[in-house]
């Protein structure tokens, strides 16, 4: 009897455990970091590739290109503009809505000047 209580605590011990990692994992927002080179955003883009985001995780970036641009940061789910900027260089910061967000330089038809980013955002390491 005694043997089979140590062996269900035992068992309890573990379960409880195991429950307590899985949920850390995919509750627990911990910092990713991302880095794109020669990014840009055409008027008629048809594909949305960026970095895929937790809703209300927080993303901050920097981006720079070799010559002056507008920069936007397009939120592909809300088809929003989370961030825009001008110029050779930038940072910016935004708490996401949840999904994949686009980055790059703004390339309306013709000639377009890429853009590098990098930054970190936080979500967790599972998803579910």
């Amino acid at each position: 009897m005694l043997a089979k209580r140590r062996r269900m605590l035992a068992i309890g011990i573990a379960v409880g455990v195991a429950v307590a990692i899985f949920l850390f994992l995919v509750l627990m927002p911990v910092p990713h970091s991302f880095s794109m080179n020669g990014v840009a955003i055409s008027d008629a883009y048809r594909s949305c590739t960026g970095i895929d985001t937790a809703q209300g995780g927080a993303v901050s970036f920097h981006w720079s290109a070799p010559s002056a641009i507008v920069f936007y940061v397009v939120s592909c789910s809300a088809n929003q503009v989370a961030y825009e900027g001008n110029g050779t260089s930038g940072s910016g910061t935004f708490v996401s809505a949840g999904g994949t967000y686009m980055f790059g330089a703004s390339c309306p038809e013709g000639a377009c000047v890429l853009a590098n980013v990098s930054g970190t955002y936080f979500a967790p390491l599972l998803t579910l």
